[in-house]
């Protein structure tokens, strides 16, 4: 116990270094195993800290998620099938592709129509469940 002690505390910085542990990682996340012929070294992230600003994906309201990324939508837009994107993941989508992601039926690739609607609906639902 004492070898393991003076390595925890003499060494730390560079079992650190050498596993490439984060600099929030204190030494009580380093774990040293000796017997005669090995020295095991265990470095361990630190839980990360707790985020009021996350939330889980399966509490995002299913219309505020891209069907395509399935991520919260930031800038929706109407595609000619009807269906709401994110911009950046429609324009993507039509660039290699002239069908509906949804529908798969034959698509124009323009217009696409900013919906403003949706858009502040995210915005106030956003407010009130990531801005805590």
């Amino acid at each position: 116990l004492g070898v393991v002690k003076k390595v925890r505390n003499s060494h730390f910085a560079t079992l650190r270094a050498f596993f490439n542990a984060p600099p929030s990682c204190s030494s009580s996340y380093v774990a040293v195993a000796a017997t005669a012929s090995t020295i095991t070294v265990v470095v361990a992230a630190p839980p990360p800290p707790a985020d009021t600003t996350a939330t889980d994906r399966s509490s995002i309201p299913h219309d505020f998620q891209c069907p395509i990324s399935m991520e919260l939508m930031e800038q929706p837009v109407i595609a000619p099938d009807g269906f709401s994107y994110e911009q950046a993941e429609i324009t993507t989508w039509l660039a290699s592709h002239h069908t509906s992601p949804m529908t798969g039926e034959q698509m124009a690739t323009e217009p696409l129509i900013l919906n403003k609607s949706l858009r502040n609906a995210i915005t106030a639902w956003k407010e009130k469940h990531l801005h805590r």
